[in-house]
């Protein structure tokens, strides 16, 4: 008796993965042009600002970020942020560094794959928050200059839309009009703010 209810456990244990097997092979993407399931590496993008200007005033921005595509229209990332500033007429020079998080949703997918191509790309929603090292930039009315304070952390949450346009295979640009909606004492931004990236 034993042994035919342990051929018995055998068999349907054979058959359950037998059933899991076909269930696994039906949700396989077939020919038809269905999307395969993408691997860890396919869904991570990298991208960021650079931030250049030079003259009377320098800007250097270097904010790489490293992002992971959860859905085809939801993707997240981590990056620092850097940032030289040199004032020639002040004569002061100041760096800002920290990290922030992104976030972006795609409201309309551009792509002819979508369905919805409109030769524009995608039109996304996007959220970063920020969390910086700054040296406050204070003026003494008294002695008509200005000077840098002691430094300190703060926080800036960037809220806006976009369009993220592709331009060959992963690489594509980005351009956000955002307002930073913590209007923080300190914050460097003023609002609207225009944002220019890149990703691949």
């Amino acid at each position: 008796m034993r042994l035919k209810g342990s051929l018995l456990i055998i068999c349907l244990a054979l058959a359950t993965l037998e059933i899991s097997a076909q269930v696994e092979e039906t949700i396989k993407p077939d020919k038809t042009g269905q999307e395969e399931k993408k691997s860890f590496g396919q869904r991570l993008v990298f991208g960021g600002d650079i931030g250049l200007s030079f003259g009377s005033i320098t800007y250097i921005n270097l904010s790489p970020v490293i992002g992971y595509r959860i859905t085809d229209r939801l993707t997240a990332g981590l990056g620092p942020i850097y940032i030289y500033e040199k004032y020639k007429n002040l004569n002061f020079e100041t760096s800002t560094y920290g990290g922030k998080a992104v976030a972006s949703f795609a409201l309309l997918k551009g792509s002819p794959e979508s369905g919805n191509f409109l030769g524009l790309g995608d039109i996304v929603l996007h959220a970063e928050n920020e969390i910086t090292n700054v040296e406050p930039l204070y003026y003494n009315a008294f002695s008509s200059y200005y000077y840098l304070g002691d430094r300190i952390w703060i926080d800036n949450l960037l809220l806006g839309a976009g369009l993220i346009q592709t331009i060959s295979g992963r690489f594509s640009i980005s351009m956000f009009i955002m307002w930073d909606v913590t209007q923080n004492d300190y914050s460097p931004y003023s609002n609207p703010i225009f944002k220019f990236g890149f990703g691949f």
